[in-house]
């Protein structure tokens, strides 16, 4: 079943049962080396399932749990090997988060098992943030869909590796680096995949989070992203989109006139599809370039919105990479491909 997280909605089964957590790779198209992430209780739940759970780690569980951390740690050998991942592979180390939404407490609680719960969409598809989204990507697909209404993140989980020693990020999210070093009082940094290598937490290795059309981020000052992407645009005779901020709504209105068209985001339950003719162009603001926490609130549903839409080309203008901000970057050049221009 598909519930809701203060992160995005997840697709819960039984991480325990080989059958169900073959069932949730298929409904989602997931690619089989492609962990998942273990949701529990509380911290005690997740003792239970690791070989070892170091000092650190208990001191950032006990800070931000519940909440949107993923630690992964060393798995329990009383475990069978594929558990964490799919039943064909073998995992060595268990992603474990307790979140913080009380109907997915209440939703653990009751099954009484930790449930596996990636993102509940089809694979590299935005991620959903309301129940609507995960009807529209999975339909029939999923025997139930709890509606806890809108998330209140956005972003999936912050994934720390605390197996070294150390604690190294895996994937930025809401708990940010300076919060982790904060509370360890010692720098942490963010890892990156090595060619080859086997991914240790969702969100590393494939393509995510990418609407249908073509995207690039645009990076730099609000006016010099709105006359780049006014350029590229004016020149666009595909449906396009501008994923832009409250700084620079006015710029696209005097650029584009009567070839632009405002939008919000649709209310749940929203399925209004196509529209835009070519060369007409949807605009939607994301949030506030000063505040990363409402443009990371907004994101998937923006780049949902421009494939209901149909356009086939989107610019996003890019935030600046501190705190949440990596996060928001990070989940904007996977959806775009790496497709960035700094201007």
């Amino acid at each position: 079943m598909a519930f809701p997280t203060e992160t995005v909605y997840g697709l819960g089964a039984n991480a325990l049962n080989a059958e169900a957590v073959a069932k949730l790779y298929a409904v989602k198209g997931r690619p089989g080396d492609n962990p998942l992430i273990l949701h529990v209780r509380n911290l005690g739940g997740a003792i239970a399932l690791a070989g070892d759970f170091p000092e650190h780690a208990r001191k950032l569980a006990r800070e931000y749990w519940p909440g949107p951390l993923t630690l992964v740690v060393n798995k329990s050998p009383a475990l069978p090997a594929w558990v964490g991942g799919h039943p064909c592979f073998t995992a060595r180390t268990v992603a474990l988060r307790v979140p913080s939404h009380p109907s997915a407490l209440a939703l653990i609680e009751a099954a009484g098992v930790p449930i596996a719960a990636p993102s509940a969409n089809k694979s590299g598809a935005p991620s959903p943030t309301d129940a609507s989204h995960v009807e529209a990507d999975l339909g029939g697909a999923v025997d139930y869909i709890l509606d806890g209404g809108e998330i209140s993140v956005g972003l999936e989980s912050t994934v720390l590796d605390v197996t070294g020693g150390g604690a190294v990020i895996l994937r930025p999210g809401a708990v940010t680096a300076e919060m982790l070093s904060a509370v360890l009082g010692t720098p942490v940094r963010e890892a990156a995949l090595v060619s080859g290598e086997s991914p240790r937490s969702p969100g590393t290795k494939y393509r995510h989070y990418a609407p249908r059309a073509e995207m690039t981020v645009v990076c730099g000052n609000p006016e010099a992203c709105a006359a780049y992407i006014a350029g590229k645009l004016s020149a666009e005779s595909r449906p396009g989109g501008i994923l832009a901020t409250a700084q620079t709504e006015k710029y696209y209105k005097n650029y584009f006139k009567d070839r632009i068209h405002f939008y919000t985001l649709p209310e749940a339950g929203d399925s209004a599809s196509g529209g835009l003719q070519p060369g007409e162009i949807a605009a939607l603001a994301a949030g506030d370039r000063a505040d990363p926490q409402t443009v990371a609130r907004n994101l998937y549903a923006c780049l949902r919105r421009f494939d209901s839409l149909g356009a086939e080309v989107i610019y996003a203008e890019g935030v600046g990479e501190s705190g949440l901000g990596r996060a928001v970057m990070d989940r904007m050049v996977k959806a775009a491909g790496g497709n960035v221009v700094f201007v």
